[in-house]
């Protein structure tokens, strides 16, 4: 086989029954029976995300020999590989790569590095990669140990609609969500929404833009907003059979986030489905604005109803490893909005309270049983906490303040919060980046926030308004 042959099951096939699932595991064993034995092996992709580098440090202070793929930062114009994980001392050896969303080029990289080292594990580290390593399973397990759901669950988790119509099949409220098909149905529905409203990209594979939505007031905002939405999305998605609605959003009604935050419900069920851990914790600040990737989290307390419904959720997908499901308070209880399937910006929180969620995947994936159930066992023991962990980017988290300060973006009141709470919280911290055992990541990271930050920066001046009392 070549890269270019995919997985061909069907996008609405229903999940593996048990015993199928068990046949494919043991089929996969048997395509890696003559590879050389490479057991402690992973390859991780994304090198410059902070989930990627977490799990560095996780797999590789366990002993596993871990393989960094180091790719441009961002998807268009020029960009740097300014990777922190490539820089971490637990990364064996790190490979240049193309960027992930060049699927050919990313995946002959990938399978040119198996072909000379057979048997890592491959871990999904984004959405993209997510994607390729299921579309791709039948090339990429004749040399990694593939630890990929099926196509249909990856459709269905990746594709908002998709994902939402799974949710309510697992008896889980969602965030309220609709779509047009026509110019026609959207001038139809525009009048019947209930304002504010999202517009949001309908997946994140193969997007060239990073930014989470748009939100409108109105019909008439909606109605201008809406063309160029779906227009800048045909220019930016690779056209996909797989994903054939990609380029067209949907809309999510707008939930204004109160002192409950976005809720995180984050884990990791296994291949059976039997073994099930998670942790919660919240969004307290996100790096913009109406949505984006959080900057602080706080941990919560263990909520058994809201667990309780992502194993639901998982089950009825038919999904197996690393999670992360966000939930916001939407008319009077939790509704979710998202379902990650791959590691995660905050997931180093996780492990500091007991969840070594990258170790619990990687023995899944090489069939350490015995092993897993032990520490799925000893990590679904949550300790006490007297004072909440927080998972903070530290530098990014001072480089906005400065900035919403010399542009008079945030009140004095918003100030002196943040400050305190910094201050409040240091006890309890982790660091997106730092360690003291591993430094060079924090150094590497802080250079990657200037040139993301510079290049942002008046996409930031222009969708974040003046405030009324500004700080000093």
């Amino acid at each position: 086989m070549t890269f270019g042959e995919v997985v061909t099951a069907s996008a609405h096939s229903p999940p593996l029954p048990h015993l199928a699932r068990k046949m494919m595991i043991m089929e996969n064993s048997k395509l890696m029976a003559h590879q050389p034995e490479n057991a402690r092996g992973v390859l991780l992709a994304s090198a410059a995300y902070a989930g990627t580098l977490a799990a560095v440090r996780e797999l590789g202070a366990k002993g596993i020999r871990v393989s960094v793929l180091s790719g441009p930062r961002l998807a268009t114009g020029w960009s740097p590989r300014i990777s922190a994980a490539a820089w971490s001392r637990y990364a064996s050896r790190t490979f240049r790569s193309p960027p992930e969303r060049e699927n050919h080029q990313f995946l002959d990289k990938l399978l040119a590095i198996g072909a000379a080292d057979p048997g890592q594990v491959l871990l999904p580290t984004s959405d993209e990669t997510a994607w390729l390593y299921t579309v791709n399973a039948a090339s990429l397990q004749r040399f990694f140990r593939l630890y990929a759901p099926s196509l249909s669950t990856m459709q269905r988790i990746l594709d908002k609609r998709r994902f939402a119509d799974a949710a309510r099949a697992a008896g889980v409220s969602h965030v309220p969500i609709w779509e047009a098909g026509s110019q026609v149905e959207l001038e139809e529905l525009a009048p019947r929404l209930p304002y504010p409203i999202l517009i949001k990209p309908r997946t994140h594979v193969n997007r060239r833009r990073n930014d989470k939505g748009v939100r409108v007031a109105s019909p008439q905002e909606l109605l201008h907003e809406y063309p160029r939405f779906v227009a800048r999305e045909r220019e930016g998605v690779q056209a996909n059979p797989l994903l054939p609605d990609a380029c067209v959003p949907v809309l999510q009604q707008f939930v204004s986030v109160g002192s409950e935050g976005v809720c995180s419900v984050s884990g990791f069920i296994d291949r059976s489905g039997e073994l099930f851990v998670t942790r919660q914790s919240k969004k307290v600040l996100q790096r913009s604005q109406p949505a984006g990737v959080g900057i602080c989290f706080e941990s919560l307390p263990p909520d058994p109803a809201l667990s309780e419904a992502v194993r639901r959720i998982c089950r009825t997908l038919d999904y197996f490893g690393i999670f992360e499901v966000e939930f916001l308070y939407c008319n009077g209880s939790w509704a979710v909005i998202d379902f990650n399937p791959r590691t995660f910006n905050q997931i180093a929180m996780d492990a500091s309270r007991g969840m070594p969620l990258p170790l619990l995947a990687w023995m899944d994936a090489v069939g350490e049983r015995d092993a897993l159930q032990a520490a799925v066992a000893a990590a679904q023991v949550v300790p006490p906490e007297r004072s909440p962990t927080v998972f903070c980017d530290r530098f990014t988290l001072r480089a906005l303040l400065l900035a919403k300060s010399l542009t008079r973006r945030i009140s004095r009141e918003e100030l002196a919060y943040w400050r305190s709470w910094m201050k409040r919280n240091s006890a309890n911290w982790v660091d997106v980046a730092a360690s003291d055992d591993d430094p060079l990541p924090k150094f590497v990271h802080i250079v990657s926030e200037i040139f993301l930050g510079l290049r942002a920066f008046r996409r930031f001046l222009r969708l974040t308004p003046r405030a009324s009392k500004v700080g000093t």
